[in-house]
């Protein structure tokens, strides 16, 4: 799945927390060790951004929901953490 750059809603310095208490832990854990793995990789010339697909595109694609790695303006990887 390809995210563009449209999507990309924030950047995000600090680990996801479990604020989605209905997930399971496993599923937090998860998502927080995909923000810890982009953050390694940003090094001092990335960051780390959240993405969400806008409602347009839900039909077609469902919801995604993620963190991509950016440098220079440009996303190099991308880890969706959820999709429904």
């Amino acid at each position: 799945m390809k995210i563009i750059e449209e999507w990309l809603t924030e950047r995000v310095d600090n680990a996801p927390t479990s604020y989605a208490r209905h997930l399971p832990d496993m599923a937090a854990l998860r998502i927080r060790m995909a923000w810890q793995k982009l953050q390694r990789q940003a090094g001092d010339d990335g960051e780390v951004w959240a993405f969400q697909n806008p409602p347009s595109t839900w039909k077609k694609q469902g919801k995604l929901m993620g963190y991509a790695l950016v440098r220079e303006g440009k996303i190099v990887e991308a880890v969706t953490v959820a999709n429904t």
